[in-house]
């Protein structure tokens, strides 16, 4: 089998610098520290905000538009304690079209920790009454 010189000097090339790039392990230069662990505590985390308006809420998630940029459509789920406060609004009516709120949420995540705004009044849509005269 003859090998092809354009397949042959680029492997040989390869492997020639694999031989030649691994050193040689060092000695460990610094003792083992034997004392007792360093404890650190871990770094809490601050909830990020964003300011919007509803464009829709359940008791599952809001979806809010922000103030700054119209074309930025956020959703959220919620946390736990968010979630029983979101069901006591939703039963006095809910967040409206256009309510303007600030959710706090962890960064990284899209998961409610405090919804802040004041629920407008629910909106009741009525047939016009056909009065006869």
């Amino acid at each position: 089998m003859k090998l092809n010189p354009r397949i042959f000097i680029p492997i040989l090339a390869i492997a020639a610098g694999l031989t030649f790039s691994s050193g040689r392990a060092e000695a460990q230069t610094t003792p083992i520290s034997t004392g007792l662990p360093v404890s650190t505590k871990p770094a809490t985390v601050k909830p990020l905000k964003f300011d919007g308006q509803v464009i829709a809420s359940n008791s599952a998630t809001i979806t809010v538009r922000s103030r700054e940029n119209a074309m930025l459509t956020q959703t959220f789920s919620y946390s736990p304690e968010v979630r029983d406060q979101m069901i006591k609004i939703l039963n006095k009516g809910g967040y409206q079209y256009g309510d303007k709120v600030v959710i706090h949420y962890k960064p990284g995540t899209t998961t409610a920790v405090k919804l802040q705004g004041k629920p407008s009044k629910p909106r009741v849509f009525t047939s016009p009454s056909t009065s006869q005269k």
